[in-house]
This record gives C-alpha cells, sequence and structure tokens, in this order.
C-alpha cells in the first residue's frame, strides 16, 4: 500500500520537527510525526508525565471538537491538566488556540480554504491537495472532515483546500468548475495540484480530470453519484458513464482509483473498465479493488494502516478513539 503514495510523489522519510521539539519527550516527537500523518480536524496535547494524546478526522468549522476531544481523553488518562500542544498543523507554543489562529488564505474560485489550517501560499508551498466530499442526501457534508490521504500531501508541504458542494444539482457545472479553480490555482503559481475525493468527490475529481483539469495526481476513493443500486431503475447508466470517465481520461496524471468490496454504490465491474481503459490508453495508474467492505469509513483504514506499519509509527485514531503514546 504504501507504493500507492510513493506513485503520486510521497517520500515520507522526513517530516517535519516542531519548533518547540523541546517540550515532548522521545516518545512524544515519534508520536507528534504519526500526528502529522493524521487528517483534519485534529489536536495533539501532552500531559505532566510526557504522555500524549491525539484527536482526529473531526468534522466542523473549525477544530473545537477535536480540541475538547483530545483534552478530555489526557487529563482522564493523567489524572492531571494537559497541555495542548498543537491544533491542525499549527504548533502553538503555549499560546491559546483561537489565538493562534493561521491567516486565511483567499479562496481560489470555487475552493476554499481547509478552515484552521496553516496554508503557505503557491510561493511557498509544495503544491495543492484539494479534497473532495461525498454527498448524503438531505445532509450538509460541507464541514465533514477529510479523509486520511490528505494527510500524507500535507505532511510533505501540500496546502489543503475543500471542494464543497452543499447540494448537488448540477454535476457537469461542478466539474467544469472544478477545472477552472485547478487551472488558476495552477496560474497562481501551484507547482504540483492533487485531487483527493471519496464516493460523489471521488466522481467529481475524475470527472474534472477528464474534461482536462492540469491535475498532477488524483486518490478517487469509492467514486460514485448515481446512488444506492438498489435504487437505480437503470444500472447500466452508471457503468456506462464510468466507462467513458476512464476512458476519456489522457495519459500525465498519475491516479489512484479505489472501490470497496460490497460497496452498494457500485454497480459491479468498475474496476476492471478502469484497469482496462488505463491500459489501453497509456495512464499510469494504481487500481485497487475490494479492499475492505465499506463505502464510507474507507481511507482512514484502507490508505493508511498500511504505511503505517511500514513506517512503525502508532495506530491512528479513528472518530471513536485517541492515538495515545505510551
Amino acid at each position: 500500500m504504501r507504493t500507492l503514495f510513493c506513485v503520486l510523489y510521497l517520500g515520507l522519510s522526513t517530516l517535519a520537527a516542531s519548533p518547540s521539539w523541546a517540550q515532548l519527550n522521545a516518545e512524544g516527537q515519534r508520536a507528534y510525526q504519526a500526528y502529522q500523518l493524521l487528517a483534519p480536524h485534529r489536536a495533539f496535547a501532552f500531559a505532566p508525565d510526557g504522555k500524549t494524546d491525539s484527536w482526529a478526522d473531526a468534522s466542523g468549522a473549525d477544530p473545537s471538537s477535536a480540541v475538547d476531544s483530545v483534552l478530555k481523553r489526557c487529563q482522564e488518562r493523567a489524572k492531571a491538566p494537559c497541555t495542548l500542544y498543537a491544533v491542525n498543523n499549527v504548533v502553538l507554543n503555549s499560546r491559546d488556540w483561537k489565538a493562534a489562529a493561521p491567516p486565511v488564505l483567499p479562496n481560489i474560485g470555487r475552493l476554499r480554504p481547509e478552515p484552521y489550517w496553516d496554508n503557505k501560499g503557491p510561493a511557498n508551498a509544495a503544491g495543492l491537495i484539494v479534497w473532495s466530499h461525498g454527498y448524503m442526501l438531505g445532509r450538509d457534508a460541507t464541514q465533514s472532515a477529510p479523509q486520511g490521504e490528505v494527510a500524507y500531501f500535507t505532511a510533505k508541504g501540500y496546502d489543503l483546500y475543500r471542494f464543497d458542494r452543499q447540494y448537488i444539482r448540477d454535476w457537469p457545472g461542478d466539474a467544469t468548475q472544478l477545472v477552472d479553480a485547478v487551472r488558476q490555482a495552477k496560474a497562481m503559481g501551484y507547482r504540483r495540484v492533487t485531487l483527493a475525493g471519496q464516493s460523489a468527490g471521488g466522481w467529481v475529481s475524475l470527472a474534472a480530470t477528464l474534461r482536462g483539469a492540469p491535475v498532477d495526481g488524483v486518490v478517487s476513493v469509492s467514486a460514485a453519484h448515481h446512488g444506492e443500486v438498489k435504487d437505480m431503475r437503470d444500472v447500466s447508466i452508471a457503468r456506462s458513464e464510468w466507462q467513458q470517465i476512464v476512458k476519456g481520461i489522457k495519459p500525465g496524471p498519475r491516479l489512484v482509483v479505489v472501490n470497496f468490496r460490497n460497496d452498494t454504490y457500485d454497480v459491479g465491474g468498475r474496476m476492471d473498465d478502469a484497469k482496462a481503459a488505463f491500459a489501453a490508453s497509456g495512464v499510469e495508474a494504481i487500481v485497487i479493488a475490494t479492499p475492505v467492505p465499506t463505502h464510507y469509513d474507507l481511507a482512514r483504514r484502507a490508505l493508511q494502516t498500511d504505511t503505517d506499519r511500514d513506517l512503525e509509527t502508532p495506530s491512528r485514531p479513528t472518530r471513536s478513539r485517541a492515538n495515545r503514546s505510551g
């Protein structure tokens, strides 16, 4: 699985050291390195005994849920007040986390910067990773947490933006606007732009690539936009539209396309379609079929676990549990 990310330019051997590194013991420093590979919203705290806790994948307009959760866990374990060390990618150096909020960069077309994230801008960032969330009827996903794959890019210095769609009524229009935003990002000076998305977000990322978005990489996880198979009147439509996308993408960007066993949104055969299309066109791609049986809770486990093992880092938290050193 580690090869998956190497293909998308991710040498992960050199994660950034913190400017307040001395606050952490050796074990805490290792835990903080693992923390840098967690998805926002996230928070990292340490106790008087030097042991640490982290919390990640928290949804919301800001990181307050992650902050509250990590401090509660840390203090319950330590039986003493804990110190908040970092929130998202901002090391606090004893500052109040709200006062330490980083400056907000401007939108790029329909893309908006991830809230409370220290983006560096096109001149100083290694690139730009754009997260596109999934969509569920009747639920606003615009404050949902990005999945874990984005952290492998941000750990290497990529800025993090979001392509949010509260309502999805115009698929071609969304894809076209994503193309326009990527072109604008490249014109601003971002050296590399990668699209990542799940479900509806994975679909629109591939659709934008088909329409000529000048991207360097795409991570598409459980791409879908026709709803669950049980509700489809004609499953051939979903299969045909998928085939049009994968056959139409031209060589250039590097792709990772993932689908999951027993995915209720999958009409079947799509990963075979992708493999055949990319082999015929010469598109550089990794196609991963049926790694785990789920549609929504996927990248945090399927795309992270094996790489964690390779890097010999501690296991990662899900939304319901914290990551502890010690």
